[in-house]
């Protein structure tokens, strides 16, 4: 039985029925040169009224509001905010650290359906989508399309790793990601942070600066507690063993390492305005998205 050990193409579809119902990405004001449903603070002419204004010089003709300007005397136009498209980014953690659970899946394979409510939600709302799948060995990038496409190029690298790829690591990615974000896109990153670097972290800091970033921690419960009862083996592919028992005080030394790295993400979010959340490899994924990255885009 090799089911929840690596993701798979049709269930990263059937995501998109699960994705239906989520309202993640809320039309703000965003910059960009693509024009879609998000409202950006250029204005012009589209589909997002704004207010009326007294006609100027060189305004179009065919905004002029009529049955205002016969009421006033006096002739105004209506303006409209430009409409513009939000690229949604997508950095998909599959290192050695992701290819472990007890439950459900692994976080690897988690990971990849996290992405794909993700993805399809961004797509029902008219959002480009896009980002890197990567591990320690090497990362690949889907630009960012309004397109099932792109979605599907992403379930593919997810699938079927590609062999010549560039350089991996989650610090090198947000750095690739830095270089080809633009104002008002979103980056969403799902990882374990095992391998969070102060590199990595200064490169988390300039993307939240640049746009939104929203950081998504997946994590199996037996990383943040050990079980009520029982001594526990573990090992590493055979070669080594160790066992632990279920001392309070053996519970409480085993918890502190997962709680530190979340302390730490946490309070490093909660510092450079990024978005943060948790998901146990056994949570509800649908429900916990929708309860917990509703204020994206706010």
């Amino acid at each position: 039985m090799t089911k929840g050990i690596n993701p798979e193409i049709n269930e990263l579809l059937a995501m998109r029925y699960c994705a239906a119902e989520l309202q993640l990405f809320n039309p703000n004001k965003v910059n960009s040169v693509t024009n879609g449903i998000n409202a950006s603070h250029a204005r012009g002419r589209g589909m997002d009224f704004d207010e009326v204004r007294r006609y100027q010089a060189g305004d179009d003709i065919r905004l002029i509001h009529w049955p205002l300007t016969a009421r006033s005397g006096k002739t105004y136009t209506k303006v409209y905010h430009e409409e513009r498209e939000r690229s949604v980014y997508l950095l998909i953690d599959q290192s050695a650290s992701m290819r472990f659970a007890t439950k459900v899946a692994f976080k690897s394979v988690i990971a990849a359906r996290i992405a794909a409510l993700l993805g399809w939600a961004a797509l029902t709302q008219h959002q480009q989508v896009g980002g890197v799948v990567f591990d320690e060995q090497g990362a690949e990038y889907i630009k960012p399309r309004r397109s099932r496409q792109s979605l599907l190029d992403v379930f593919n690298l997810l699938t079927y790793p590609r062999k010549n790829r560039q350089q991996g690591g989650l610090a090198n990615s947000l750095q690739f990601i830095l270089r080809q974000i633009q104002s008002g896109s979103t980056v969403i990153v799902l990882s374990d942070f095992c391998n969070l670097t102060s590199e990595a972290e200064q490169y988390l800091r300039l993307i939240a600066h640049k746009c939104e970033l929203i950081n998504l921690l997946v994590y199996d419960p037996l990383e943040a507690n050990l079980p009520d009862r029982g001594i526990f083996s573990f090992t590493d592919n055979g070669s080594a063993r160790l066992e632990i028992g279920d001392t309070l005080q053996t519970k409480e030394r085993y918890a502190k390492p997962f709680a530190k790295r979340v302390d730490h993400l946490r309070n490093l979010s909660r510092q450079n305005r990024m978005q943060f959340m948790t998901l146990a490899t056994n949570d509800d994924l649908a429900a916990v998205l929708k309860a917990g990255v509703n204020r994206s885009g706010k």
